[in-house]
């Protein structure tokens, strides 16, 4: 698929700020500084760009793309092994997310869903059949790679987790009792029921599962996020915990120890590593029970920390786990790695083409390369203040995500407005929810059209761009898609605080 880039228009910017402290082993950590009130970026010819396409509609079509490709790949996709839920937990699920089935509001489980017990590493996302949005069976990918792995398992499961939460969330979503949400609110209870059995066949058949030490601490994150969400009383923007399960929370819990045990005898070399363990040890941190394992964490995440930022990088997606890891590493335990996270981002800045809203030492980039890239942009305005131009990382963010996730056609698809959604999840602009030129599944190629998901990579040669709509790497779209869901840091946390 090729994708010639059409005429330019201008940028527009909104700041956020947050910031988490810890004090730990007396490492003085001082709060980033506040972010709010940043200059305004300069209006950039980006070649092909939407007019007033800014950091606003980046962060919101991130939150649908995130929830298109979640969708598609655990329900839809069959690209893994199924499982058949019993009708009584169908039946339970339906009657907690509705108490009043008579309000014209009412959850029907989607005809032909396909959840996934085993998730495959990897797949062809065309469409195998006509598109029919009413059956999901109609939704099925032409074909998978039947490996699977640790990595892709840990990423489906947190994106799961993370959907689970946000389906949750009160004001959005509404209560058991509300007249609108009930179909939102069940399908939450489906995300946060795959991850029970997803990590019951990681823990049942551990020889089915390729291993890496990015796999193993993508785990880590997993179990620990599952743990926390499962044992809460109530979740976040929520009066409540529909998913409450004591039983699951202790099996997630006793495998994150477990899991924890088997990080710390490992050695990271590589960024990726590096920035990806130290993430997984943050979540461990803020969510274990115990506080000699919560004390070791945070020894270890100062100690990769400091590793982290004496490595050299050499590729903008190998800055972008440098400053994700750092980050974490900085307002969880060293507040000076977060200068060497700044300088991480100074390196994409100057490296960042602005009218084409690519990387000039780097023309393709992987589903993976752009969760990393957004996840660290985002990181960055949130929590490096004045360590770095506010102006330009909101020009990046914008710019890159609409460069090459829309004008690149890294996102393959997008379904039509008033497919897949509510009524009242419609009334924001059109452009949070699709991106005008993204092609509608049936009409982006092959016999049947193609799932809206991430492709696995996008190439621009200078003047076009050559995207691989032929396999789906669920690693990478997976991590990435969470990091999406992550631009809105107020409602879903990926940035937990340890206590």
């Amino acid at each position: 698929m090729t994708i010639h880039a059409p005429t330019p228009h201008t940028n527009r910017n909104r700041s956020r700020f947050a910031a988490l402290i810890a004090l730990v082993l007396g490492f003085a950590l001082v709060l980033a500084p506040n972010s709010a009130g940043a200059e305004q970026p300069p209006s950039l010819p980006l070649v092909g760009a939407v007019p007033a396409y800014d950091a606003t509609a980046a962060e919101e079509e991130g939150y649908w793309y995130s929830r298109y490709n979640l969708l598609s790949l655990t329900l839809q996709s069959g690209n893994g092994e199924t499982f058949a839920p019993p009708v009584a937990t169908i039946q339970a699920a339906g009657a907690m997310v509705d108490s009043n089935p008579h309000d014209g509001d009412t959850a029907v489980p989607p005809t032909g869903a396909a959840p996934l017990r085993i998730i495959y590493a990897g797949g062809d996302p065309h469409l195998a059949a006509p598109m029919d949005p009413k059956n999901f069976a109609s939704l099925r990918w032409v074909g998978g790679d039947s490996r699977v792995t640790t990595l892709a398992s840990a990423w489906a499961i947190v994106k799961e987790l993370e959907w689970a939460k946000q389906f949750h969330v009160d004001s959005h979503f509404g209560t058991p009792d509300s007249d609108f949400g009930a179909q939102q609110r069940f399908i939450g209870m489906m995300m946060a029921l795959m991850p029970k059995m997803q990590v019951q066949a990681w823990l049942q058949q551990p020889a089915r599962f390729e291993s890496s030490l990015e796999g193993e601490y993508a785990m880590l994150l997993a179990l620990s996020d599952g743990a926390s969400m499962y044992a809460a009383d109530r979740l976040p923007h929520s009066a409540s915990n529909r998913y409450h399960d004591p039983a699951t929370a202790a099996m997630f819990a006793d495998a994150a120890h477990k899991q924890f045990q088997a990080v710390l005898g490992t050695h990271p070399s590589t960024i990726r590593e590096l920035g990806v363990g130290i993430q997984a040890l943050v979540w461990y941190a803020s969510s274990t029970p115990r506080p000699a394992d919560q004390l070791e964490a945070l020894l270890r995440i100062a100690h990769w920390g400091r590793q982290l930022a004496d490595a050299p990088a050499a590729t903008p997606a190998d800055h972008a786990y440098a400053v994700r890891g750092l980050v974490e590493a900085g307002r969880t335990i060293d507040s000076s790695l977060l200068d060497q996270a700044a300088r991480h981002v100074a390196a994409l800045q100057s490296n960042y083409d602005a009218a084409h809203g690519v990387f000039t030492s780097t023309n393709s980039y992987t589903a993976d390369d752009v969760g990393a890239i957004m996840g660290a942009l985002n990181a960055a305005r949130l929590f490096l203040g004045t360590r770095i131009d506010h102006a330009a990382v909101q020009t990046m963010f914008a710019g890159f995500y609409e460069g090459v996730v829309n004008l690149g056609g890294l996102q393959l698809s997008a379904p039509p407005v008033g497919l897949f959604k509510a009524p009242f999840e419609q009334e924001e602009p059109a452009i949070f929810l699709r991106y005008p030129s993204t092609p509608m599944p049936p009409m982006a190629g092959g016999a049947h059209g193609v799932a809206p998901v991430l492709a696995a990579s996008t190439t621009w040669d200078g003047s076009s761009w050559t995207v691989d709509d032929t396999h789906y790497d669920t690693a990478g779209a997976m991590h990435a898609i969470n990091e999406f869901i992550w631009f809105h840091n107020d409602e879903v946390n990926g940035f937990p605080t340890v206590p």
